[in-house]
């Protein structure tokens, strides 16, 4: 098959849930034998405009304004529709377009291309909390900016030919956007690369106590993925294991507000803000964690983290926001705490800690759950199945355009 993914940006370009579904989902149609084509955004100036991985996907990037131009908002869709419609005239012909993000995929409604679309999330109640300052919007212009995503995001999915919704969490997002739309589409999780996420065990820490439970969370620090939360219940956990230790990989723009509030808290020697960090160092800090931590306040459209922490066997505390729940209940109805609270967090932590849930058995259903429902090797075939069902649908479309013509 050819097919070309149409994304927000590239897994090496950017740090984020979304990234890394798209460019692993690429890896893996590709490792399939088929033609891949990722077009996304650049991020910085002077990067390649034409890039190959070693499993053969084709990253076409398109430029975008500087965020710090005045007139970056109206500039921004302008160049992402001039973008995407240039990069799909340069690909292979009539290929299988498939959106994941909404106003890269806009393009394709405009020109009349028959294409899948991946719900992720609601861009429209995104769009604010995660902009936070980094580009300059009139505080009146904001109310509009939401206006226009949401129906951009409304148009999107009611045109696509084939619509998949994340998960059950994200189907009910997508029935509030619209619900013939929801009714449509199919549910089809995110993947877990089970051959890399596997249990095993590294060594300590350095400076790790023998007895000290060691807390770890993968998350972008934004306000949404609830790191700020998450360090105003260790207190609370510290009075019961006095050295206990918080391991967090992952950057953002939350960062200094995060440092301050773990200066105040007086919490340094507890606390380790790791920023970036390599597939090798996420994949050991999950081995190495008591516990994974996954403290989402508000639109988790898979969780990831979550599950990529099962698959190395290790247990998980999660908030009942987004699709966390879902994945963690998978294993264990013990993992989801009473609500996304600090409070709520502590006292989840603390049982799970105290009822040592690390126990080979439950890591090793955790870890048998995960392959069965995440495995990209099975992810990767209910994508297959999508296309196939996409290329019939739209074969059957042109004939019968073609008799009623000759009619």
């Amino acid at each position: 098959m050819n097919v070309v993914l149409l994304t927000n940006a590239a897994m090496q370009d950017k740090l984020g849930g979304l990234e890394r579904y798209v460019s692993e989902l690429a890896r893996q149609l590709a490792l399939r034998g088929n033609q891949v084509v990722l077009v996304c955004k650049a991020t910085q100036p002077g990067q390649a405009h034409i890039e190959t991985t070693p499993e053969g996907v084709e990253l076409r990037r398109h430029p975008v304004p500087p965020k710090d131009r005045p007139t970056f908002a109206v500039e921004y869709p302008v160049a992402i529709m001039r973008g995407v419609a240039r990069e799909l005239s340069a690909v292979g012909p009539d290929p299988i377009v498939h959106g994941h993000y909404a106003l890269t995929t806009l393009p394709v409604t405009v020109l009349r291309r028959a294409y899948v679309y991946t719900f992720h999330a609601p861009v429209y109640k995104e769009a604010l909390s995660e902009r936070q300052e980094s580009y300059f919007l009139p505080q009146a212009g904001e109310r509009v900016l939401v206006a226009g995503l949401k129906s951009m995001e409304r148009r999107v999915v009611k045109r696509a030919s084939s619509l998949i919704a994340l998960s059950g969490f994200m189907r009910t997002e997508l029935a509030e956007l619209d619900g013939l739309a929801a009714d449509r589409a199919v549910v089809l999780p995110g993947g877990v690369d089970t051959d890399w996420f596997r249990p095993g065990s590294p060594e300590p820490a350095p400076g790790a106590e023998e007895a000290a439970p060691l807390l770890f969370a993968a998350r972008r620090l934004t306000t949404r993925t609830g790191v700020l939360e998450l360090v105003a219940c260790l207190p609370r956990l510290i009075t019961r294991w006095p050295a206990l230790r918080l391991v967090v990989a992952g950057d953002g723009h939350q960062r200094a507000e995060i440092e301050r509030r773990v200066a105040m808290l007086q919490l340094d020697d507890h606390v380790q803000l790791l920023g970036r960090v390599s597939d090798e160092e996420l994949r050991t800090w999950y081995q190495r964690a008591d516990l994974c931590v996954t403290p989402t306040q508000a639109l988790e459209g898979f969780g990831l983290a979550t599950a990529e922490a099962l698959a190395c066997g290790t247990p998980v505390m999660v908030t009942p926001i987004g699709a966390n729940a879902e994945v963690a209940r998978a294993v264990d109805e013990r993992f989801v705490a009473r609500d996304a609270s600090s409070a709520s967090m502590a006292e989840a932590i603390a049982r799970l800690l105290g009822e040592k849930t690390s126990g080979a058995a439950l890591g090793a259903r955790a870890r048998q759950v995960v392959e069965e429902r995440w495995s990209w090797g099975r992810v990767t075939d209910d994508h297959l199945e999508i296309y196939e069902r996409h290329l019939a649908a739209r074969h059957d479309a042109v004939g019968s355009s073609a008799r009623k013509a000759g009619a």
